[in-house]
């Protein structure tokens, strides 16, 4: 299977390493894009494994930064349509 995400996604990462880098310095925003390619590794290892939030789409959790991926399947492709703080509204980046 293959993994595609967002082009807005993109931004959505700069935006929280900028962040990071502001309030931690530049170590804490790398830290912060080394899990998020952790992270597509394991939603394309084991997408399955991931809560439910309606029939469609998944979330996968950051472990050490309060933030979270959203993804779904597509016929031969899975999806992540925004990375999101966990204090962001519900609906924000499911119109991706």
């Amino acid at each position: 299977m293959k993994l595609v995400v967002h082009p807005l996604v993109q931004i959505d990462v700069l935006e929280a390493m900028t962040y990071y880098e502001l309030k931690g310095g530049t170590k804490l925003a790398a830290d912060f894009f080394l899990e998020f390619e952790t992270l597509k590794d394991t939603i394309l290892d084991r997408p399955l494994s991931f809560a439910a939030i309606d029939e469609k789409h998944r979330k996968c959790r950051f472990d050490r930064f309060p933030f979270h991926a959203l993804f779904r399947f597509e016929l031969d492709h899975i999806f992540i349509l925004v990375v999101r703080h966990n204090a962001r509204h519900q609906d924000f980046g499911l119109d991706r």
